[in-house]
């Protein structure tokens, strides 16, 4: 159980990990890879946000 609420968590931190790279080596990248690094990280968030949703709306509920 510990592993499907904890890979959400690191799927957003992995997108944040893309986007502040992105960022961070932005004067030194090519701009198509700042572009894919954006994207990357962006898509990479989203994923973790609807994961996170996944396992909220199959919560069983109590009684």
């Amino acid at each position: 159980m510990a592993e499907a609420v904890m890979a959400p968590i690191f799927a957003i931190l992995a997108g944040g990990i893309l986007i502040a790279g992105g960022l961070i080596s932005a004067t030194a990248l090519a701009p198509w890879i700042r572009i894919i690094l954006g994207i990357g990280g962006v898509a990479t968030t989203m994923l973790g946000i609807i994961m996170l949703f996944g396992l909220a709306y199959n919560k069983p509920q109590k009684t």
